[in-house]
């Protein structure tokens, strides 16, 4: 064996104290044998000295004709835990003889890259579904100004309906003063007068039949004018709640947008 790769072997206890994480070391030739290798405490062995290293990312290839050094990572299906680590050429005279392999497992790396992607992953169905929801609010909100505006336009009917029935009641109250006098130039007039006195009598019931009725009228639509004062009243207080929502979802999406960028943070500073 070349003397530098057997220095690198005889080291290897010396080397691994150099990490403050349990790797695997492993010194290997120019035809990707291993030649020592080291591995942490309970850490099932991948391969032994002997072996010829395969590499199915051609990273070791790589090293070995460019004499440069190389961080690789393979993937758990290749030794049954994902790892990552160096490879650093090996070189005597200035050529390069073998390459030491120094790697540990980023099993839990993945596992919190993959739960910084889950998390990421239901912020951000939150996110769209309080999306949704001030879709729906914002709805709401347009449907209860339109609402309003209708039961203004409504109460406005009403009143104009009532100056209506007040001239109804005004003519009415007119029209029995009339048909009163109208009796009383009737009765005066005697025998002459009997049947325009019929006819006046006939006013004065249409007159109060009239001015009844006009009250009547007059008595629905205050109550109407009531009922849409109450609903006016309901729909102010609905946009209200309407508004203080929308205000507490605008402050929940400032705060799910942070957790978003943290959580995508989180995932880039673990990503392999």
């Amino acid at each position: 064996m070349n003397e530098k790769l057997q220095f690198f072997v005889d080291h290897l206890e010396v080397i691994n104290k150099l990490y403050d994480k349990d790797v695997i070391l492993a010194v290997m030739d120019m035809d990707k044998v291993v030649q020592g290798y080291l591995l942490p405490p309970g850490v099932p062995p991948q391969s032994k000295v002997g072996d010829v290293f395969h590499d199915p990312s051609g990273m070791l290839d790589t090293v070995l004709a460019k004499g440069v050094a190389k961080h690789n990572h393979l993937s758990k299906e290749v030794l049954g835990y994902p790892i990552e680590g160096n490879l650093i050429p090996i070189k005597d005279g200035g050529q390069v003889v073998g390459c030491i392999c120094c790697s540990y497992s980023v099993e839990g790396k993945e596992k919190v890259q993959e739960i910084a992607s889950n998390f990421q992953g239901s912020i951000q169905q939150i996110d769209s579904s309080l999306q949704n929801v001030v879709t729906g609010v914002e709805s709401l909100f347009t449907m209860l100004t339109d609402m309003n505006q209708m039961t203004t336009d409504v109460e406005k009917d009403v009143n104009e309906a009532v100056d209506v029935v007040n001239k109804i009641s005004s003519n009415a109250s007119h029209s029995n003063i009339l048909a009163l006098n109208a009796s009383i130039e009737a009765a005066r007039s005697g025998e002459a007068g009997k049947g325009f006195a019929v006819v006046a009598t006939e006013m004065g019931k249409l007159a109060k039949d009239s001015s009844n009725s006009a009250s009547e009228i007059k008595t629905t639509l205050s109550a109407i004018v009531n009922h849409l004062e109450a609903i006016t009243n309901s729909i102010k207080e609905a946009n209200d709640v309407a508004k203080s929502y929308m205000e507490s979802i605008g402050s929940i999406q400032a705060v799910l947008e942070q957790t978003i960028a943290v959580a995508g943070e989180l995932k880039n500073d673990v990503k392999l």
